[in-house]
């Protein structure tokens, strides 16, 4: 049983209502399973998550989970066994259709919506999501209007470089908390590996962009705050987060629509499949799992990652890691401090230490998040 908090992203189908360019990152040959009917989903998946955390949230993904027809009876089993909600949604069927109050429904309001914002410039929003911003600012709005939850998501990648800090500053201005997302090669996503950044764009101008906004301390990496300032923090405001950086394999585990599992949702559709809910117990397979285990020791952890002061707090992106070696326990090839031993010390820890500080008392002390932490 894992104490701190843990998310599980639950990939329930495939189906999605707009041809972005990362839904193309699917595999290029049908899955050689049916997707997860709906007794699967309870049973194999989120019954499973509520053993492995007391304190265990699920994030209902895609392609589009709101068009499964069961969509609205998985959402409320889950929260009738005590599981917080999360579904991301393109925002479409938010604003077209009743589906905001219906969640809010079916969910008895443990429930926050995940929206895409990629840029606020239209046309890169456009060319990454295949929609205008006005969808998922009507989105935004009519969660506002029924009294609902809801932060954004922001995919990383080469298209979105030049607008990432006018986007992430205008969101820091309107109090609203983010989760980055790095743009991998996922399935055929192998055929854009240009989409993906490297070490200066990581230097020169995500993690400039990412360490400026507080809300977005949530699984970032390369992530400097101190191990000992992240411990009094936590013992200090009593929230419950087993650190930040990455959380794959710690806080996290991924499931998609046809049962595999994977530590990360970045990972999915790739080789590092850990098992499938089918064949092994979900839970089994986060607790005992070797690759579950060596990342939330960090004892497997390789490279320059493996000396680094941070090695707990932050960890390195383990799927940037993998996705560029092939091994997950590889050192984060996007990371630009290159510790000698785990005595050298980031020029940016004193300043996300303040910025650490600013991240916890948000969560402390606004709803729904002092609920999950």
């Amino acid at each position: 049983m894992i104490d701190s908090f843990f998310l599980c992203y639950f990939e329930t189908t495939r189906a999605c209502n707009l041809n972005c360019a990362y839904c193309m990152a699917r595999p290029a040959v049908p899955p050689s399973r049916p997707e997860l009917t709906t007794d699967e989903c309870k049973h194999l998946v989120l019954d499973e998550i509520r053993k492995v955390s007391t304190n265990a949230a699920v994030s209902f993904s895609g392609g589009e989970h709101l068009l499964r027809p069961d969509a609205y009876d998985i959402l409320s089993y889950s929260a009738s066994i005590g599981l917080y909600n999360f579904i991301n949604t393109n925002g479409r069927l938010l604003v077209e259709t009743d589906a905001v109050r219906r969640s809010m429904d079916a969910s008895s309001g443990r429930l926050i919506f995940v929206l895409p914002l990629n840029s606020t410039d239209v046309e890169l929003n456009r060319m990454s999501r295949d929609d205008t911003l006005s969808t998922v600012v009507a989105a935004a709005e009519k969660c506002r209007a029924e009294g609902a939850d809801y932060f954004f998501i922001v995919t990383i990648s080469r298209e979105n470089l030049r607008t990432l800090d006018a986007t992430l500053k205008y969101l820091k201005l309107n109090r609203v908390p983010v989760l980055r997302a790095p743009f991998v090669p996922r399935g055929a996503g192998a055929l854009f590996p240009e989409y993906m950044f490297d070490r200066s764009d990581m230097q020169n101008v995500i993690h400039p962009a990412l360490t400026a906004n507080p809300l977005a301390y949530i699984s970032f990496t390369p992530f400097f705050a101190s191990p000992e300032h992240l411990d009094a923090v936590r013992r200090r405001h009593d929230v419950r987060i087993e650190g930040l950086g990455c959380q794959a394999g710690r806080a996290f585990a991924a499931v998609g629509a046809e049962g595999d599992v994977t530590p990360c949702v970045q990972l999915l559709d790739s080789a590092c499949t850990r098992g499938n809910v089918r064949d092994t117990p979900l839970s089994l397979i986060i607790s005992d799992d070797p690759v579950f285990k060596g990342l939330r020791s960090r004892d497997s952890i390789k490279g320059k990652c493996s000396r680094c002061r941070y090695v707990h707090s932050c960890g390195g992106c383990r799927a940037l890691a993998f996705y560029h070696t092939g091994d997950i326990f590889a050192e984060d090839p996007t990371c630009f401090f290159e510790p000698s031993s785990v005595d050298d010390h980031s020029e940016f820890e004193d300043a996300q230490n303040a910025q650490l500080d600013k991240f916890v008392e948000y969560i402390k002390y606004n709803e729904p998040w002092n609920v999950l932490f």
